[in-house]
């Protein structure tokens, strides 16, 4: 049950960083791999560390889940973007909203797989090890 309440608070601070927190922010350039977009991203970093804190995460762990939010979304929104511009989807296409449905997919597929790290009780070493595994 706590796994499932962990999940519950990872997809409500997804929507207060992506609806509410980014909203209230001038829109930036998700395009640019390096720029002002990531105040966003640091949003989704310091509600993640503060989430999994809530929930007697140890707090190192807590750190490389938020990284991990961070740096994921900082892709999800780069490459969704990328490929908004590179073949220039109109915003109001059904092409669009299926793009925006992908994202949000990726996005509740990052907590998910936060949920699983924790409830496995995975170390960064262990994901780190079965990463390589996966090229070698």
């Amino acid at each position: 049950m706590i796994m499932t309440k962990l999940l519950l608070a990872l997809l409500i601070k997804h929507a207060v960083c992506d609806l509410y927190l980014q909203n209230k922010r001038n829109p930036t350039d998700k395009s640019k791999y390096i720029g002002e977009c990531h105040t966003h991203y640091l949003d989704h970093f310091l509600l993640t560390l503060l989430v999994c804190y809530i929930f007697l995460i140890p707090l190192e762990i807590c750190f490389i889940l938020a990284l991990f939010d961070y740096i994921a979304h900082w892709h999800i929104d780069y490459t969704k973007t990328k490929i908004i511009r590179f073949f220039r989807i109109n915003l109001n296409s059904i092409v669009f909203w299926l793009l925006q449905t992908i994202d949000q997919i990726l996005h509740y597929s990052t907590y998910f797989l936060i949920v699983y790290i924790v409830q496995n009780n995975l170390s960064f070493h262990h994901i780190f090890e079965k990463f390589i595994s996966l090229f070698t």
